[in-house]
């Protein structure tokens, strides 16, 4: 009776343990898969937290837990990171913990998604890579330049180097500058909000740009709205993410074509669209050109002074003021870039 009594108290402390685990599982955000010393799923919520991409993922996600509880009989509480190719990529994270000292405990395997923490992680790779680079080339330039000049005597030489040399340190100057801008954008909370006329801004864009246009031979035209395109936002970022467009609209169109701005109320939105008759941008590369460092044409780009940062500090910009941007372009035809925001009613 005293061991009907004893084994009926074990049990029940049993079930009252399974059951604290249980709730303890449930809270977390990961996936949980709770095993009992005698190698029994008795809980399992991975299929319902973790977001998956498919019937694969999920196969290979149960398969790597099958061999888990399997190293588990075998005292050994691995931690694993499945890649699941896809597409897209995709990466999850398994780690085994045993509950308790004893030889055969219950465990727990826990189950995360750590896409997007990899997706960061190369991203992150990737831009200090690329900065490297960047800063590398003009510094290194200068270093060279600064060489051959301390070793010359002629008079057109030296000029030469010069301007060479402070050719390199405008380059260096507007890269820091775009990393600082870029820096300062992806904390996306505006400082500065006021009532913003668009027409202002690509009026202000077009002074500042018309004599370098003509200087290429290309027109630059402008079609303001006949309507208050007022939006609410940062004065500066706005006229900077227009002006980066209107740049490179300029730098890119052919002598002889016309870059054009127009400032037009579509509704609730107010839309800023740049378009030019230039060189295009290959199908392929369109999913790409607002990602840091990015260029489409590199030695272009380079030529013209770009730093690769510029429309990534455009998507900044939009993205900050809840808007959209697209982009249609046609090779040896031409790009149009599309802004669209929030309008306020006058």
């Amino acid at each position: 009776m005293e061991e009907r009594q004893a084994v009926g108290n074990a049990e029940g402390e049993y079930v009252e343990i399974v059951h604290l685990w249980k709730r303890a599982a449930a809270s977390l955000s990961i996936g949980v898969v709770l095993v009992d010393a005698d190698y029994r799923t008795v809980y399992s919520d991975y299929a319902d937290k973790i977001p998956t991409g498919g019937f694969a993922e999920r196969i290979l996600l149960e398969r790597a837990i099958s061999a888990l509880k399997h190293d588990a009989r075998l005292e050994l509480y691995r931690t694993q990171t499945l890649e699941v190719f896809g597409p897209p990529k995709s990466y999850f994270q398994l780690v085994t913990t045993p509950l308790g000292s004893d030889p055969h405990p219950p465990f727990i395997i826990t189950v995360e998604n750590i896409t997007e923490r990899k997706r960061l992680e190369e991203v992150r790779r990737d831009f200090v890579a690329n900065v490297s680079h960047e800063l590398k080339t003009p510094v290194g330039g200068i270093v060279l330049l600064a060489d051959a000049l301390s070793q010359e005597s002629d008079p057109a030489t030296v000029l030469r180097l010069s301007r060479r040399i402070l050719d390199e340190g405008d380059r260096l100057a507007r890269l820091v500058t775009d990393l600082l801008d870029l820096s300062k954008l992806e904390e996306t909370e505006l400082h500065q909000i006021h009532e913003v006329n668009l027409n202002e801004v690509a009026s202000e864009c077009v002074d500042r740009y018309r004599l370098g246009a003509e200087a290429r031979g290309i027109d630059l035209v402008v079609e303001f709205s006949a309507e208050q395109p007022l939006v609410s936002g940062d004065r500066w970022q706005l006229s900077s993410a227009i002006s980066n467009l209107v740049d490179n609209a300029i730098k890119y169109s052919e002598p002889s074509t016309e870059v054009k701005l127009t400032i037009r109320v579509v509704q609730s939105k107010v839309e800023a669209i740049i378009s030019d008759h230039g060189i295009g941008i290959p199908a392929r590369d369109l999913t790409r050109i607002f990602e840091r460092f990015y260029r489409v044409d590199a030695d272009r780009s380079r030529a013209t002074g770009g730093t690769g940062l510029g429309l990534s500090i455009v998507r900044h910009v939009i993205e900050n003021h809840q808007g959209t941007i697209d982009v249609t372009s046609t090779e040896g035809v031409g790009t149009t870039f599309t802004i669209s925001l929030p309008r306020v009613s006058s």
